[in-house]
């Protein structure tokens, strides 16, 4: 009885493995994405590695998301390089407060729980970690607001689920996959096998940016 209430208790979260994206921008190929999942006992992490070319130069990232047993973001480490930059971001967080530290910020910043929410989710623009993990998090926590911390800037927005129908499905995505909208602090459309929670195509429509996972 005790063993069934511990599985109970853990949230649902993609099985561990790897999973790889293509990317294009505006209908072109840019390069590709990937998560690693890891899950144990006292939680999860998503080791990320993206590379791209863009108008010509060659952009690459690694990060690390490391999720407790609720899936609330514990920590968050981010190496990124462009021509000329190789900046380093690092985030850690209790369930009230975090601290963002690198890139854009010469001393850590500490930022907190934003208009009533109560949970922090750790998403860096144009990287995958954060959002690959975002269906898995609010379904564990059935909420439809939530703080966005950014890293490289250590900006906090609230993110909010979007009320309005669902887009139309795009041609590859599987005619099961459910449709996470999120209306703000930007418009990302997400769809999803509900059985695994993995992404199947991310969209980012004012990027003309698409993730489709690769099988």
């Amino acid at each position: 009885m005790l063993a069934a209430w511990l599985v109970a208790a853990v949230a649902a979260f993609p099985p561990s493995g790897t999973y790889n994206y293509d990317a294009a921008l505006n209908g072109s190929p840019v390069g590709r994405w990937s998560v690693a999942v890891k899950s144990g006992q006292n939680g999860s992490e998503v080791d990320e590695t993206s590379t791209a070319t863009l108008a010509g130069l060659a952009l690459s990232a690694q990060a690390a998301l490391v999720l407790d047993v609720n899936l609330a973001p514990a920590s968050y480490a981010g190496h990124y390089r462009t021509p000329g930059q190789s900046p380093n971001v690092s985030v850690s967080l209790t369930p009230q407060s975090a601290t963002v530290a690198g890139a854009f910020n010469a001393q850590p910043q500490q930022v907190a729980l934003q208009n009533e929410t109560r949970h922090f989710v750790v998403i860096e623009p144009g990287l995958l970690a954060g959002l690959f993990v975002l269906p898995a998090q609010l379904a564990a926590w059935k909420e439809q607001s939530v703080t966005w911390i950014t890293p490289t800037t250590a900006q906090v927005h609230v993110l909010e689920v979007a009320v309005a129908s669902p887009p139309p499905r795009p041609n590859a995505v599987p005619a099961g996959d459910n449709v996470l909208s999120i209306a703000q602090p930007i418009a990302v459309t997400i769809w999803y096998d509900p059985s695994t929670l993995v992404p199947d195509e991310i969209e980012v429509p004012s990027q003309a940016a698409v993730l489709t996972r690769v099988r």
